[in-house]
């Protein structure tokens, strides 16, 4: 690594701290042992609780130019809300760069968690890896700290059903639908976060009025309707929760070649304006498929029956 290319230099400089390394991508069950650890450690020390991540995947810059870059499944600043709440004191979180690529091991574990960080004791999932090419793992991680005056505690895999939960099973189960699954492995139910545009203004004449969500994220989730909570922001803080149904697809009752991907969210109960609100939509459970209908009044009893099977989640 060139001397000069310290890509740390914009993080806070910590006098001492225990901290968590790793991507933490959804804040998972497994993570959430990591960091149970990490304050267990921080306490025993007296040293602060603290996570260091990216706030991009790193095969947003490594990987080939044409290769996938797996979907984050929260977006960096919910991750950041998600530790705060858990008790991690101090989150750095910043960007993945060919200058952290380039970092080599050994500079990475001296001059940044020892020199930067101040680590007293870092915590690291078992399959955790570091520096130029990941060439660090965790036996190295260990020797390191060994050298450079921390030490490494390496939690292992952590599973339900049999199999290690990681954020590559969880988005697996997005897309599948297996919104019970993903509960279960995230420990809360899996969320779309956004903002309300304007739409067509169809739904209100239905008796079904809608609120057109712009998602903060690319959609993890197949097409098809769905039983959902509702929060609205206000202000710094959220409004207690609506039940509500979630539809996302193609509007093909009204437009038949319409390619144009829709997410809708009809909030029970609630009256008033939301546009330009922020939302965050607990999913709860896939209610049917995306369907075409003859006609408002096909589609309108068919809301009907969805309404119905909604409320069995509610």
């Amino acid at each position: 690594m060139n001397d000069l290319a310290r890509p740390w230099e914009s993080l806070p400089e910590l006098d001492s701290c225990v901290p968590a390394l790793g991507l933490f991508d959804g804040v998972h069950v497994g993570h959430r042992e990591i960091l149970r650890r990490t304050l267990r450690a921080a306490r025993r020390v007296s040293a602060p609780a603290c996570v260091f991540s990216f706030a991009n995947h790193p095969r947003t810059v490594l990987g080939p130019k044409d290769a996938e870059v797996p979907r984050l499944i929260v977006t960096p600043e919910r991750r950041a809300e998600i530790l705060r709440d858990l008790g991690i004191e101090h989150i750095l979180m910043t960007p993945f760069t060919t200058e952290w690529a380039e970092t080599d091991a050994e500079s990475f574990a001296r001059d940044f968690v020892a020199g930067r960080l101040g680590a007293k004791h870092v915590v690291v999932g078992f399959n955790y890896c570091f520096g130029h090419r990941a060439a660090g793992r965790t036996r190295q991680l260990v020797q390191f700290g060994d050298r450079y005056g921390f030490s490494t505690e390496i939690v292992p895999p952590y599973r339900i059903e049999g199999e290690q939960v990681s954020s590559t099973r969880i988005r697996d189960a997005i897309r599948a639908g297996r919104l019970d699954l993903a509960e279960k492995l995230l420990g809360r139910p899996h969320e779309i976060r956004g903002v309300v545009i304007h739409g067509d203004g169809r739904g209100r004449s239905l008796g079904y009025p809608t609120a057109n969500v712009q998602p903060d994220l690319p959609l993890l989730l197949p097409s098809g309707v769905y039983a959902v909570r509702v929060r609205i922001r206000e202000d710094s803080k959220e409004s207690p929760a609506f039940n509500g149904m979630f539809f996302a697809g193609r509007k093909r009752t009204f437009v038949k070649d319409s390619a144009r991907v829709s997410l809708e969210v009809h909030l029970i109960g609630f009256e008033g304006d939301l546009y330009g609100r922020r939302v965050r939509l607990e999913l709860l459970a896939k209610i049917r498929e995306e369907m075409e209908f003859g006609g408002p009044e096909e589609l309108v009893a068919q809301l009907d029956r969805d309404r119905v099977r909604c409320e069995t989640y509610f």
